[in-house]
């Protein structure tokens, strides 16, 4: 699946984009694919499982620290891209080849795997997408009163995995996402 395609995706979900302008991403330690996907596609401005993208307004992509306003030397080798439903920070981890990570700012902004890039948590969100669409085909409540079989929460799990093979591994976003369902 190219950019395109996950473009077409979303608007076919009626979900805003949150794209970014090429100066807003000239730290040197981004790589050009996630800033070719940042600048060409987006990520959803909002998306289940409770995740925001929202437009960066800053004149670069910020840090943990510019964002909140304090100084933890660690968090300047994260970009803030959004955020969880707790409101931990959503970033790009400049040290690991832009993985996608959020940092738990309950718990001294430990790192907690997303994704590989970008592009996986794209395309992880639409099979979560897609799986919260199968679950409602029949009826909207069926996601909200968590009524679903075990298979089908396999089979995303399947799914996820081949998009993002570690994506799903132990004490993953993913991981613990699928602990929930």
């Amino acid at each position: 699946m190219n950019t395109q395609q996950i473009k077409t995706y979303w608007m076919d979900q009626d979900t805003k984009l949150s794209s970014y302008k090429p100066f807003q991403l000239s730290n040197s330690r981004l790589l050009k694919s996630t800033i070719d996907f940042l600048v060409d596609c987006g990520l959803p401005d909002s998306c289940a499982p409770c995740l925001s993208f929202d437009e960066c307004y800053f004149m670069e992509i910020p840090t943990p620290n510019q964002v909140f306003d304090i100084d933890i030397a660690e968090l300047n080798d994260y970009l803030w891209i959004g955020s969880n439903g707790s409101g931990d920070p959503v970033c790009i981890d400049l040290l690991n080849n832009n993985e996608i990570v959020y940092l738990n700012h309950d718990n001294d902004f430990e790192r907690v795997f997303m994704n590989s890039n970008v592009i996986t948590l794209s395309k992880c969100l639409m099979v979560y997408s897609n799986f919260i669409e199968k679950i409602n085909a029949t009826n909207v409540s069926n996601w909200l009163d968590r009524n679903y079989s075990d298979e089908v929460v396999e089979q995303l799990k399947q799914e996820l995995s081949e998009v993002d093979p570690r994506c799903i591994e132990e004490n993953t976003m993913w991981s613990m996402e699928l602990y929930d369902l």
